[in-house]
């Protein structure tokens, strides 16, 4: 097995960067059906992923993460704390 050295950056750009990709694939899969207004009382005016879209973009930010980690050998850098 092909040792991958860790490249560790910092956590806010790592998780931006996830972030970004699970969301651009929920938006191209749930289209129009991404977003709602919130059902919350004083929260009408937030705009919020749908149930379905916000289940789908959990699972490809986990699956995206693994992929950075598994494929590219990097790592937020807050994997060095649990390191420690």
């Amino acid at each position: 097995m092909k040792v991958i050295h860790k490249t560790y950056i910092d956590n806010s750009r790592f998780m931006e960067f996830i972030d970004e990709m699970a969301t651009q694939i929920t938006e191209m899969n749930f289209g129009a059906d991404t977003y709602a207004y919130s059902n919350e009382v004083g929260q009408e005016d937030v705009l919020m992923l749908q149930e379905d879209a916000y289940d789908y973009y959990n699972e490809k930010y986990d699956e995206y993460e693994m992929m950075a980690n598994r494929i590219m050998g990097v790592y937020s850098d807050n994997e060095l704390n649990n390191i420690k």
